[in-house]
């Protein structure tokens, strides 16, 4: 077989040139830390790491979703809590207006301080989340609860939202004031003490208001109770799902690392060998260019 020196000469330019191209690709992933610079590299990995972004960009809105969904369950727990507190005092205040010792003028001062309690419990269920809107109330800002100054109480029509916290999973980040505190029979907490109020400040027989009024600071309570075990159920989800997120966060990352960084230590070897081979290559090149036809037949 005849080989023309036209021949040589393209045969010996095109591995130069693969190998000067595989030096400057080493190169550039030693300066980057990346093996692929360009989808064309490998489409196949490059595929799945746009995959891994858009799963990343996800992870990033459930995992801001999470953050304010788990703030405003846990503010909703504390303001439970603390209605709870409230009417564990009016139980205690009730119990003793059940007292035959007592009278008119002591009963009335019982009253009183339940006026109080409901103020204080209005006043809780109308609290702002860290967004300042209504925490039981509805987005647009319509408190949960207003006071219809005749003994009787209106809640907000809520409708509560889910928020998105994974792929085809959701979570009800607040709690309607409707639900917290109705007491079943039409009757609500609010306008229950309210009636014990009016009845004990009204003074005489007062046994039956009482009674009816215990049963519903009672039903209350566990309403309440209920309530709030939710709120503390769906926190609790959303903890979990934060667990879950986390490794699956971690798991992405190492993925994306074994498709995507290089082996920086390994990449410079094999840059040094290329560069070796590259200058061996060109030296031999260069003294077999130079030869002529006499060199050959000496």
């Amino acid at each position: 077989m005849q080989i023309s020196t036209s021949m040589f000469y393209d045969n010996a330019a095109s591995r130069l040139s693969k190998m000067n191209d595989r030096a400057a690709v080493l190169q550039t992933q030693i300066a980057t830390g990346k093996k692929i610079q360009r989808a064309s590299d490998d489409p196949n990995a490059s595929a799945q790491l746009a995959e891994l972004d858009r799963k990343d960009a996800d992870a990033t809105v459930y995992g801001n979703n999470m953050t304010m969904a788990s703030s405003l369950l846990d503010q909703a727990d504390s303001v439970l809590k603390q209605i709870n507190d409230q009417l564990t005092r009016a139980t205690e205040l009730a119990t003793q207006a059940a007292n035959g010792t007592q009278t008119d003028a002591t009963r009335k001062i019982i009253g009183t301080e339940l006026q109080s309690i409901i103020g204080a419990i209005t006043g809780l269920a109308n609290s702002t989340n860290v967004r300042g809107q209504p925490l039981f109330g509805t987005p647009e800002g319509t408190p949960a609860v207003k006071d219809n100054g005749d003994g009787t109480f209106t809640y907000a029509t809520t409708n509560v939202s889910e928020v998105p916290i994974a792929d085809g999973q959701t979570v009800q980040a607040t709690e309607s004031a409707s639900r917290i505190f109705n007491i079943g029979n039409g009757k609500d907490a609010l306008t229950a003490l309210s009636q014990l109020a009016t009845a004990l400040n009204a003074g005489g027989d007062v046994s039956t208001a009482v009674s009816q009024g215990l049963d519903d600071i009672k039903a209350s309570i566990d309403q309440v109770a209920n309530v709030q075990a939710s709120v503390g159920a769906r926190g609790a989800r959303i903890d979990l799902q934060q667990q879950l997120q986390t490794t699956a966060n971690t798991d992405r990352a190492d993925l994306r690392s074994k498709l995507q960084d290089v082996d920086v230590t390994d990449a410079i070897v094999q840059l040094q060998q290329m560069m070796t081979q590259l200058s061996a290559t060109q030296a031999s090149f260069s003294k077999l260019s130079s030869l002529s036809l006499f060199d050959y037949i000496k």
